[in-house]
This record gives structure tokens, sequence and C-alpha cells, in this order.
């Protein structure tokens, strides 16, 4: 459960807190079935355009067109698993 309101956050759903909080609540009601796991991500927003196409995430369709290439010709590294 999120929030104060307590909303539901289902698997695989991204949750957004209201940026003018000062705290956030999360917590795992007590007849769950399963332990809650999740990954909280913070920061200052930019206040920048935004523009995403598949796993890349840019401010222009110019630097998507870029990044995809990049990544075709291989210049963004590899990673090992």
């Amino acid at each position: 459960m999120f929030g104060t309101e307590q909303e539901r956050g289902d698997d695989g759903q991204m949750v957004m807190f209201a940026p003018d909080g000062d705290e956030v609540v999360i917590t795992n009601p007590a007849d769950a079935q399963q332990p809650l796991d999740f990954l909280l991500i913070a920061g200052v927003p930019l206040n920048e355009p935004v523009v995403r196409y598949g796993p890349f995430v840019m401010n222009t369709e110019a630097e998507i067109i870029q990044a995809i290439a990049d990544y075709q010709n291989g210049r963004m590294g590899r990673i090992h698993v």
C-alpha cells in the first residue's frame, strides 16, 4: 500500500508520488501472501523534455535516433552476465 491514501500497487506497476510531500509511506498488508519488494528511485525534477523509444530515453527525437545508431554500432559497451 502506498501513501497516506493506502493505494494499492500491483506487480510490475510504477507508482509516482506527488512532489510536494516530505515522506514516503509504503506498507505490506498484514494478510499479504508474499513479502513486499520494491525499488525506490528519487531525484530532483530536471524540467526537461523527455522522449523515449524502447529502452532509450533522451531529450529529443534526434538524440533517440543517435542512441539507436550508437547501440547498433556497438558504441555502448557490453554487459557481461
